[in-house]
């Protein structure tokens, strides 16, 4: 007989985190979570320094879970990149030398965390720094007079949200492997062509043996319809004594009737709900995480953990987490529906004085734009695990190109044009900044600057009739001041040139509509005196 996954929570659990009670906010969510040789590594979603919104935490345990390691950040955005806003919801894996881990990032930081979409970074270390996939392999390398510089790169989506930019686009991920093969499991949320809100888990698969793997992403489509907005994202993991893929979810998050769900699929296509769980969960409950071994499997004997955040203020969430384990069994269905989880406040935890800094962090905007001749001195920050800082003096400087600038002591001096990254270092801790050198007729903020480069998000959009999505085309925009948006409304001053009408309409604001009628159109998309092409390819 068939048999299905029946998870246990044997008890209350414990908060590995609580905001401090002189915070007025703070959190811990989305966790990922890797047991493996005895060893529990977690992965966390943290607050940024109030200019970028999300940074990566992570903690370990050598005895079961039993003490947890101080926190520090793993991963921040990258300056003026396509991810500068947040790293978000972190998915990791291992393979070979690599630990992989997967975020949500955004352009779109005026419009509340909209506009999302799915990049990817990688490093030897647990705790970084990650190289990020930047389109064409990973980080930037560059050689200039018989030097090596290795930088983190600028990043590229692997998966980007081609719909309406005003919806929260795409993301969430979490990563399997199985006989070689890279499960990506992701949100998609939007509304469609009618004016109805959408929200699923989709699945892609990736060569995990090729080291350029992004690069070899297949698209499955959805693998479960998310029931709501209150249906959260899946993590997932491969149950070897049963030979099935298990998704974890919260259920009415946010709420107080909240409480966790798990899926199972034979395939890891397609995913039906086998439990709910209310007892010993924490009431509004949401962004869970599952435990898993480097390629996130779980077998029995393992040590298994899952976490979730919960909180009923907004913005100040502790995170729980529980110790489980599994069963198998003959039935279907198993529910808890006539159950109630614990309505439990936050218990904020007493203030310290913690000595370990979690992160240095240059002033914002952590980048700088400089003419050839000036001279600059950043300021650094150092934050702790309750986000208060403290000036970092005596920050030592390297990997950066000696050609494009000079440093002597705190001072950069701007050499020829170019751009160069910077390690910017003290007590072992570093973070990465960029600086841009431009000739002196460059106008910093210029308000009439010009449009110097326009360029294709994505070259091809695939429209389904049936499925009724409503594709966006955007275009990359680079100034003469330096500055880069992404565009697409006619406000924007772009505008759309339909070669086949009777394969598709588009509007001001590039949104794409089928006519009905399968086929393919082109779109020349087109602002000041630069013009790109795309393809709508409308499938049944």
């Amino acid at each position: 007989m068939d048999k299905h996954f029946k998870l246990i929570l044997p008890d209350e659990g414990f908060d590995i985190y609580m905001p401090r009670d002189t915070q007025t906010w703070g959190y811990r969510y989305g966790a990922s979570i890797m047991c493996h040789d005895g060893i529990a590594e977690a992965w966390f979603a943290s607050p940024g320094d109030e200019f970028e919104a999300d940074w990566f935490t992570y903690r370990r345990s050598e005895d079961g879970g039993n003490t947890w390691s101080y926190e520090r950040v793993v991963m921040a955005p990258t300056p003026d990149s396509l991810d500068w806003f947040s790293v978000c919801d972190p998915a990791v894996i291992k393979y070979g030398e690599y630990y992989y881990i997967g975020y949500t990032s955004t352009l779109f930081a005026d419009g509340g965390g909209v506009g999302n979409n799915g990049f990817v970074g990688r490093s030897k270390s647990p705790t970084g720094p990650f190289e990020k996939w930047t389109g064409n392999g990973w980080g930037e390398h560059r050689t200039v007079g018989g030097k090596t510089y290795n930088w983190i790169g600028k990043p590229a989506p692997i998966i980007y949200f081609d719909e309406n930019w005003r919806n929260w686009g795409a993301g969430e991920f979490s990563f399997v492997i199985k006989d070689d093969v890279l499960f990506m499991y992701y949100t998609w949320t939007s509304t469609l062509s009618d004016g109805k809100y959408t929200s699923t888990t989709r699945v892609a698969t990736a060569d995990i043996t090729n080291e350029n793997w992004p690069a070899t992403i297949k698209q499955h489509g959805i693998a479960s319809v998310r029931t709501s907005g209150l249906n959260d994202s899946y993590d997932v993991v491969y149950c070897e004594d049963l030979n099935k893929f298990i998704a974890l979810a919260t259920d009415n998050r946010f709420e107080a009737e909240s409480f966790l769900v798990v899926y199972e699929s034979d395939d890891g296509m397609k995913f039906n709900r086998v439990n709910e769980i209310k007892v010993n969960t924490s009431f509004m409950c949401h962004n869970c995480g599952f435990s898993g071994d480097e390629h996130h499997h779980i077998k029995s004997g393992d040590l298994l953990f899952l976490s979730y955040a919960y909180g009923n203020q907004w913005g100040k969430w502790g995170n729980r987490m529980h110790k489980y384990s599994f069963e198998l069994i003959d039935d279907e269905f198993y529910s808890e529906k006539d159950k109630k989880n614990i309505h439990r406040d936050i218990k904020l935890w007493p203030h310290e004085q913690i000595l370990d800094h979690t992160y240095l962090s240059m002033v914002k905007p952590h980048y700088l734009r400089m003419h050839i001749g000036d001279k600059a001195s950043p300021e650094f920050v150092f934050f702790n695990v309750c986000y208060e800082r403290e000036t970092a003096t005596n920050v030592e400087f390297s990997n950066y190109d000696d050609s494009i600038i000079s440093i002597s002591g705190n001072t950069i001096t701007a050499l020829k044009e170019g751009y160069t990254y910077i390690d910017a270092s003290q007590n072992g801790h570093i973070c990465q900044f960029l600086v841009y050198v431009y000739n002196q007729d460059v106008v910093f903020d210029d308000p009439n600057k010009k449009l110097l480069s326009l360029s294709p998000m994505q070259t091809q959009y695939f429209p389904t009739l049936s499925g009724k999505e409503l594709k966006q085309i955007r275009a990359l925009a680079e100034y003469s001041d330096g500055s880069w948006k992404e565009i697409c409304e006619e406000h924007e001053k772009i505008y759309y040139i339909n070669h086949n009408p009777e394969v598709v309409t588009v509007d001001n604001n590039g949104l794409v509509y089928p006519t009905g009628t399968a086929g393919t159109a082109t779109i020349s998309v087109h602002s000041d005196d630069l013009s790109f092409d795309v393809e709508i390819i409308v499938k049944e």
